[in-house]
């Protein structure tokens, strides 16, 4: 596997921006009211389009309150949603539209760690639509995830030192990039020591441990990743149960 798995090598051939669901809301909605809408929308997922309606839904959220950071960072979560589960043909809109939300969220609240968090994640997914400029995009994405695990170590259930450590294994070494084996798994435990609970944090630390040669503790690891998405009885644990189960498979 190329080490831009999660900054993806793919260069996307240029397409027509997608339809995107057109939601009417009703003059007078609060900006309160949109944002529960469209986390309602949002739940709805695998459902594309509902997942779609969520997003423009956020948007309008964004639009009715300058001052607040809810509607931004539900775009970047959407956006980051459609670009692993949507058509691959709208990656490079979804990813685009998730960077202009996260550098929406830091002009409303600078430095906040939900924004560098969020940030972060969006310039990941730009760079990852972007394979050639991936490395460039490195540090500044580091960065931010490391202001934002400093701030607020349990967010996104210990997102923050999650995403760090899948960049730090998965990137390449000294002297190309920062990617240290070593330097992911320790995020990856503090990740599971936060949240031990969360499917994502166990396959993160499984992905580590292989990568540091302890192929029976990343076995357990996935095992427990299994169990804990299939626990959870909802779309996004199945799917994360179904790719641990690919990633154990791959040990053997």
């Amino acid at each position: 596997m190329r080490w831009w798995s999660l900054l993806s090598a793919a260069l996307l051939l240029a397409c027509p921006p997608p339809r995107v669901p057109v939601v009417v809301v009703t003059p007078g909605t609060s900006a309160e009211r949109t944002l529960l809408d469209a986390e309602a929308a949002f739940a709805r997922r695998p459902d594309l389009d509902a997942a779609k309606e969520a997003l423009a839904l956020f948007r309008t959220a964004a639009l009715a309150d300058v001052a607040k950071v809810d509607g931004p960072i539900g775009v970047v979560r959407t956006a980051a949603w459609l670009v692993e589960n949507g058509p691959k043909a709208e990656r490079k809109l979804r990813a685009a539209e998730a960077v202009e939300a996260g550098q929406q969220c830091q002009q409303r609240a600078p430095g906040s760690a939900g924004c560098d968090y969020w940030q972060a994640v969006a310039l990941g997914l730009s760079a990852r639509e972007r394979a050639l400029t991936a490395v460039v995009e490195l540090p500044n994405i580091i960065a931010l995830l490391k202001k934002a695990d400093a701030t607020a170590p349990g967010l996104d259930d210990a997102g923050p030192a999650r995403v760090l450590a899948l960049l730090l294994v998965r990137a390449p070494g000294w002297p190309t990039g920062p990617g240290n084996a070593d330097d992911a798994l320790a995020e990856a435990q503090k990740a599971v020591s936060r949240a031990p609970q969360h499917p994502l944090n166990q396959a993160t630390l499984a992905e580590c441990l292989a990568a540091t040669g302890d192929t029976a503790a990343a076995r357990a690891a996935y095992a427990r990743a299994i169990e804990l998405g299939t626990a959870r009885g909802d779309a996004d644990g199945a799917a994360w149960a179904t790719q641990a189960r690919a990633a154990l498979a791959g040990l053997d």
